[in-house]
Formats: structure tokens, sequence, C-alpha cells
């Protein structure tokens, strides 16, 4: 079988083109506007021109940006200044953003492309912070939260957003994505995405994986009433009467929800009438102790739990430790936009434009994730018992997808030209392959380094370690 007919590059470029054809629509017009008057005459930087500048922006000054911009699409002759492009993007509605990420993921359902785990999406749900640039102004409307450092306002040092995606890890895309303001909390932000994308989902099997924050019993209620399946790890103090009652590390559960219990149900009516119906909730709970050895050689040992409602003559433990492991894609996705695409990286100092600069690298996200794992359905092909687990290099992959003037065939349709472009980084597969190293510790704190980091953000959002001098070489230092 040729690599090029596994990758289905004929379904790639329709999909994109589709894509094209819809932000090419009126009703993608409507949503970019803020005032009625805007986006109506036909000029050099029209709504499309906006929206898919801010999908592939990657230079580091507005200028170079904008020669690049204007040089990809054939058309430098009508390249704009700076402050034309300032005035310009300050009118594009971030909702349209929103909408766009939406439909991508609805069209691309519609395709024959989507890969599944045992005929299931695997769909994970997590939190993060987004950096915004500095002011009052977005002090104010973001918020902030208040502690021992931070009394009001004018203590404030960084801005930041409560940002929550719901991401598919096994096609590599955002479902949904929010940003939100810093106090906000993960619970309703991981509602509103499962009501926003309960029709893409439609008629889709899906295993929701999440992280502690998400066991609650009415996220857990909402779900069955979505009739999703679901693998999300459990804190401690979580049905801890049960759960201490347990006789085996994989057993049901029941919980009997009373009405003091469903008055803290403020989020989903259906969770609320569905216990009302049923007050009692069957939750399979699985224990694992986790041992590991630190950088000095100390042995620990954490404990564990898992909540599910797969049946154990469907999915062993084994198998539910393995699919909850898959969660680890969407931290992954998050240090891939913090880092390689910089997503932080603001061109204005206005709120919304850093809305759209954030929603807009998840929309490139988007692209580029379900090439990759079109590619690494290609190298998993390949794979033999004997040989080393390839995937394909993310940062790599964005990079050639910039370089190689992808957004030329996008931005004007050209499927032809799309499918080829696809082929064409398909051929570089092996040149941008990397091998899976499972089970490697990454050491945090006194850790020796040559030159501090070259990139700014840790993979759960936060600046990198601050180190000290130690002999002649760097060690970081615990906070």
């Amino acid at each position: 079988m040729m690599m090029n007919d596994v990758v289905k590059s004929s379904e790639l470029s329709e999909l994109f083109f589709d894509f094209n054809t819809l932000i090419h629509s009126a009703k993608v017009n409507d949503l970019c506007r803020k005032k009625k008057c805007d986006f109506t005459r036909n000029r050099n930087m029209n709504f499309y021109s906006i929206i898919y500048y801010f999908i592939f922006r990657n230079r580091t000054t507005t200028n170079a940006e904008l020669t690049h911009f204007y040089s990809s699409i054939d058309r430098f002759e009508k390249r704009i200044s700076k402050q034309a492009l300032n005035k310009a993007i300050r009118k594009l509605n971030p909702n349209v953003f929103t909408y766009l990420i939406n439909q991508f993921a609805s069209i691309y359902y519609s395709t024959s492309l989507p890969k599944k785990y045992r005929d299931h999406l695997l769909i994970a749900e997590d939190g993060t912070y987004m950096e915004i640039p500095y002011n009052l102004l977005n002090i104010n409307e973001f918020q902030f939260a208040l502690g021992s450092h931070v009394r009001d306002m004018f203590d404030v040092k960084k801005v930041q957003s409560k940002a929550g995606g719901l991401y598919d890890v096994t096609n590599g895309l955002f479902i949904d994505f929010s940003l939100k303001q810093a106090p906000y909390s993960e619970t309703p932000l991981a509602f509103e995405h499962l009501y926003r994308t309960k029709e893409v989902l439609e008629n889709q099997k899906v295993i929701y994986l999440a992280d502690r924050n998400y066991g609650s019993a009415e996220i857990i209620s909402h779900l069955e009433d979505l009739r999703y399946s679901y693998v999300i790890r459990g804190k401690s103090n979580f049905y801890k009467k049960q759960v201490a009652s347990m006789e085996s590390d994989d057993e049901w559960i029941e919980v009997e929800i009373d009405e003091k219990w469903l008055k803290r149900f403020r989020f989903s009516p259906e969770a609320k009438k569905l216990r009302k119906e049923n007050p009692t909730l069957r939750i399979r709970v699985i224990k694992r102790e986790y041992r590991y050895t630190d950088n000095k050689n100390k042995e620990h040992c954490e404990n564990l739990i898992y909540f599910t409602n797969l049946s154990s003559e469907s999915f062993t433990t084994a198998e539910i430790m393995e699919i909850y492991s898959r969660r680890w894609d969407i931290e992954v996705s998050y240090k891939t936009m913090k880092t390689t695409q910089e997503v932080e990286r603001h061109i204005s100092s206005d709120g919304d434009v850093a809305r759209n600069d954030i929603y807009a690298k998840v929309l490139f996200h988007n692209i580029a994730g379900v090439i990759r794992k079109e590619m690494n359905q290609e190298l998993e092909n390949r794979h033999t018992p004997d040989t080393k687990e390839y995937v394909t290099n993310i940062t790599q992959l964005q990079a050639i997808i910039h370089d190689t003037n992808f957004l030329y065939c996008f931005m004007f349709g050209l499927k032809e030209r799309i499918k080829e472009k696809i082929d064409n980084i398909t051929k570089h597969l092996n040149k941008i392959k990397v091998p899976v190293r499972p089970n490697r510790h990454f050491q945090r704190w006194g850790r020796i380094m040559k030159s501090p980091p070259s990139y700014r953000f840790r993979l759960d959002g936060r600046n990198n370690p601050k180190y000290r001098r130690y002999q002649s070489a760097l060690m970081t230092v615990a906070p």
C-alpha cells in the first residue's frame, strides 16, 4: 500500500476546502462584526483575510508578519501598514473563532477521517491559564484571584485568563475551547463544553477523560444523561465511605443521591432530573498503587483511584489505565501551543485581540493536529514488535506547514494543491518522526543546565523554574 493512500490526503484536502468555504460564508462575515458597519467593504484586509492572518501568524514582529502574509498569498503590492492592521483587527469579534473551532470539528466528524479507540472517541477535558497583555483595562476585564500577595488590582503582576478545552485525543483537535476570567471555575467550563458539543458528538460513542477536578456526582450524572462513558481520576475524599468499604481494587460502588446532595447540582438540570428519577449512582472504582523513585533515590508510593462506567467484561483494569493515560495528550497540546506556537505572544494590548490570538492558534493546532494523526497512523502501520515506536514531531510539522506556503492553497480553496502539499509533507515523514520513550521521569529541581531554557513556560502553563549558579553551570531550584 502506498503511504499517501494511508494518509488520506484527498479526504484532508476536502476537509480544508469545506472549512475554507465556511470561512468565506456570509454567516462568518456576520459573526466577525462588532458593529453593523464593520467588514461591509471589500478592503485589502477583509474579514476572511484577517481570520487567516490570525490562524497562520508565526513571525516575531508585526511588520515581518505582514510581509510574510502578503507574500504568501502573492499580493505583496497590496500590503497594508502596521497602523491599518491594528485598526482592522480591533473590529474582529472573538465569537467568530469559537464558532469556527466548533464547526471545524463538525465538518471533520462528517468525513471518513475520524479514528477511534475500540469504536469510541476519546475526549479529554482540562483547563489551564493563558497570559493576557498587562494593562489596567485587562486586569479589570479578566479579573484576578485575591491572596496574601494580591489584595487589590494594583498588586496584580500578571494578567491571566482561565482557559479550558474539550480535546479529541484520538484525532488531535479541540472540539471546543473557551477563555474566561481568571477566577472562573473549571467545573462550569466543563459543562459549557459538554452542552456546546452535544450536537457535534451526536450518535458518537464517547469516552470522557478528565483529571481529579471532574469527578463530582453532577458531572458523572450529566455524562450518563448524554450516554457517554467516562474514565476520571478520583480525589481521595470523593465517595469516601463507599470507596473505603470496597473489598477489592476493582469493583462497583453505589452512591445514594439524596435531596440535600441534589441541592448542590447547580449546572445541569438534566443531571438533577436523572438523579431524582434514579437516586442510585453506580460507579466502577479502580484502585492502584503508583510507586516511583525520585532523583534522590527515595522511594514513594501514591494511592490512585479512578472512576468509570465501563464494564469489566468489556474493559479490563489494565485497559482502563491505558485509556486514562491517553488523557496526557491534552497536556502536551497546551505545552505545544505555549512553547512552539507561542500562543501568549500577542500583537496588541487589546483584550479582544488577545482572545483572537489564542483562539486562532487553537485552530491552527487543529489543522496541524489532524494531519499529524494521519501521519501517526502510517507510522503505527509500519511498526513491528521488534522496532521502536515513532510519532510525528508536531513542532517540525507545524514549521513545515508554515514554510511550504500552505496558507495560499488553503485561503483560495485550491483543493488539488492542498492535496499535493500534504503528499509532499508525507514524503518527509521519516525525517520528522521521533521515538516514543515511555516511563521517562523529567527531573524538575536540582537539574543541571548549561544555559537557561530558551522557552518560557512549563507544561502546566507556569513559568519555567528558577535557577542558581552551580559551579560552572546552572541548577534549577524549587519555588
